[in-house]
């Protein structure tokens, strides 16, 4: 009988050994609120506990809250070191701004909610939240009914997934390592961005930041794939100067990849700031740059265009989107075509796959040394 209690107590002593190194600190996870007064827009410190309740700095596996406290044109936070891993960081509307977390990562596995409707001052003055750097220690879903979250040093995590469910993700600055997905948020960039992977859901939404002028790079590192889902949405925007001869500098917004490309939902272009600019024949605006393109956009539009572009709108006829005849530079017969199997919309003077024959050689050059170009302007951003 005492062997037998000896054995049961030692069993349950291994039971209770393993449940605690299976649930590891999260064993012990809590919700902790930001309480610090934030009176006039003056940092406050991440890493005093008393700012926190209950006293102390946010361990491993917790959950952060920061309400409506202060009245200072944003909350700035500021971090000594990176955070510890958190299951969750939630932000709701501050009396008047937003939110910026200034310095180091914000490390999180598992949920960003925010909910925060009031802008913050730092940043692209587009975002509610502000974020330096985001470490993902594993995947974590973004969302909430708030204005957009900014990150501007990039997303880390090698391996992890980002998923924007609602709210809008503004990526800005130097490449990012995590794969992002856009599943039913919007997810923009504001300047050259390197990403792993972007997925765009089906009902997703991806393009610039607003009031961002076209023709910087939208880029993805490596071999990293870019794919737009059935029903996504993707807005792209030109630019353009009269007239613009041959194959033009970078006045359009691009996605480029050295990995696949696959196409599908809606491809929305806008076409506001072109004005009334005329295009020589051959004029291409490579949208699309990648090692390899499959499937095809169910629509591409024409949108904000003047004359002589006003009303224009395109028709699929195969692997080729192609608008109606109008009069353009040097009173030529013209018409815009964009290629699913090329990722370039094109000035041509006749919509045929035919005129592309003699265009592809000439493409080729142009698409090196607009890669050439990336790579430099990425190696001297990151420096």
């Amino acid at each position: 009988m005492k062997l037998s209690f000896v054995f049961a107590r030692k069993v349950a002593a291994g039971f209770l050994a393993v449940a605690v190194a299976a649930a590891g600190a999260n064993a012990f996870a809590a919700n902790v609120t930001w309480k610090a007064s934030n009176q006039g827009g003056a940092a406050r410190a991440w890493n005093t506990a008393s700012n926190w309740s209950p006293s102390g700095v946010p361990a491993n596996g917790d959950s952060v809250y920061f309400g409506p406290l202060g009245s200072g044109p944003q909350f700035q936070v500021n971090l000594g070191s990176d955070t510890n891993e958190l299951a969750s960081v939630n932000f709701t509307s501050a009396a008047t701004g937003g939110y910026r977390i200034a310095n180091n990562a914000l490390v999180v596995n598992g949920n960003i909610v925010n909910n925060s409707t009031n802008l913050s001052t730092a940043g692209t003055g587009e975002a509610s939240v502000v974020l330096p750097t985001l470490r993902l220690a594993g995947d974590t879903l973004l969302s909430g009914n708030g204005k957009p979250t900014e990150v501007f040093n990039g997303i880390e995590g090698v391996g992890h997934t980002l998923t924007v469910t609602t709210n809008n993700l503004i990526l800005f600055g130097v490449p990012s390592e995590a794969n992002i997905v856009a599943s039913a948020g919007t997810f923009s960039l504001g300047d050259i961005v390197g990403l792993a992977d972007l997925t765009v859901g089906a009902v997703g939404v991806v393009g610039g930041i607003p009031n961002r002028d076209p023709g910087q790079f939208f880029s993805t590192n490596g071999a990293g794939t870019l794919t737009f889902q059935n029903t996504s949405t993707v807005n792209m925007g030109v630019a353009g100067t009269s007239p613009s001869a041959g194959f033009p500098g970078t006045n359009y917004d691009q996605f480029q990849t050295t990995g696949a490309v696959n196409f599908g939902g809606t491809l929305n272009i806008d076409w506001s700031q072109v004005g009334s600019s005329l295009f020589t024949n051959y004029t291409a605006f490579d949208l699309f740059d990648g090692g390899s393109y499959a499937g095809n956009f169910s629509a591409v539009s024409l949108a904000g265009a003047s004359a002589p572009y006003a009303g224009l709108s395109f028709t699929q006829n195969g692997g080729e989107w192609r608008t109606q005849e109008f009069v353009g530079q040097g009173g030529q017969n013209q018409w815009l075509v964009f290629q699913s199997q090329s990722g370039n919309l094109v000035v041509v003077p006749e919509p045929s796959t035919i005129v592309f024959a003699g265009l592809g050689v000439a493409m080729s050059g142009w698409t090196m040394w607009k890669k050439r170009r990336l790579s430099k302007i990425l190696a001297a951003k990151a420096a």
